[in-house]
């Protein structure tokens, strides 16, 4: 009975040991696998373009959010606000690359200082520099705003639930206009996020001989029927129309004066064209009806030309 005693004991210490090291290793595991998990688990979601002032935080808007809009001439800036949200706890510290193509599927690239789309320096805001204030409907938390690849190292970690905000400032260097892109946000080593909800879209720019006839399709405004532009531009073979993305008016003509999107030409839209009056620059083409490069009295003839309230 001694020896069996001795024996039953010396059996229980083994076996606490065993069950002690063992949960031990499989705490490890587990921890091991979260951290994998949570670098893996990163879903990119929300996006939305802005107008490029030389700020951290961009004011004017150029579509609703998660709205394409027409891929802007070469020489053009613009920001693009995306988030990342995730399904489990995501430590600070991680890096990305921004990447385009002409296909969601296939074809990317990353922007580089000669590829067809590459990013611009704003003088008074510094590359890597943590966002102030997100802009996006569900982010929670600012991550960094970018002027070249990779990405600064995420300053914050976001929980489960939680959505972190970057900013993006990119030019088109010589990308054309008659295609569509498509933008999207990897790891710095190359690998893809989990999954991509939605890819920022810049929409082909549809081209239409100019002429005093309005495209086929659609209505004609109360204000008339045709695009009229000045005297200067008759010698242009080809005019750019500009439909506002997600405009419910089928005629094209109409779209690039609606830039409320609304499919009327109203009080809003002649708002909007006056916030813009008098300036310059590769920001103002949405607004610059007749392409002179600048937003003026030609340009606000145009808007009361189709005047439909």
């Amino acid at each position: 009975m001694k020896w069996n005693f001795v024996f039953v004991s010396v059996f229980l210490v083994l076996l606490s040991s065993f069950s002690f090291f063992y949960f031990l290793a499989i705490g490890d595991n587990v921890t091991t696998n979260t951290d994998v998990t949570s670098a893996a688990m990163l879903t990119q979601n929300r996006y939305r373009w802005y107008d490029n002032v030389d700020a951290l935080t961009p004011v004017s808007s150029l579509a609703g959010e998660n709205t394409s809009i027409s891929t802007p001439s070469q020489g053009s800036v613009i920001r693009l606000r995306v988030n990342l949200n995730t399904g489990v706890s995501v430590t600070s510290g991680l890096t990305f690359v921004l990447q385009y193509s002409n296909s969601t599927s296939s074809g990317f690239t990353d922007l580089t200082s000669s590829t067809a789309w590459t990013f611009y320096d704003n003088p008074s805001v510094a590359d890597g520099q943590i966002i102030a204030d997100t802009l996006l409907s569900d982010s929670t938390i600012g991550e960094s705003y970018g002027e070249s690849n990779p990405s600064a190292a995420s300053p914050s970690a976001f929980l489960a639930g939680q959505a972190g905000e970057w900013d993006w400032v990119v030019r088109n260097n010589s990308a054309q206009t008659n295609s569509n892109w498509y933008f999207r946000m990897i790891y710095s080593s190359s690998t893809v996020l989990d999954s991509y909800s939605r890819f920022p879209t810049l929409s082909a720019v549809i081209t239409q001989p100019a002429t005093s006839t309005p495209p086929s399709g659609g209505t004609t405004p109360s204000g008339g029927g045709s695009l009229i532009f000045p005297a200067q531009t008759s010698t242009l073979s080809s005019k750019p129309y500009k439909p506002r993305p997600s405009s419910p008016c089928d005629n094209l003509a109409l779209q690039v004066v609606d830039l409320s999107g609304d499919c009327r030409v109203d009080i809003i839209d002649l708002s909007i064209l006056l916030y813009y009056y008098e300036q310059t620059g590769p920001q103002i083409s949405r607004y610059d009806f007749n392409d002179d490069n600048a937003v003026d009295f030609p340009d606000l003839s145009i808007l009361m030309f189709y005047w439909t309230s």
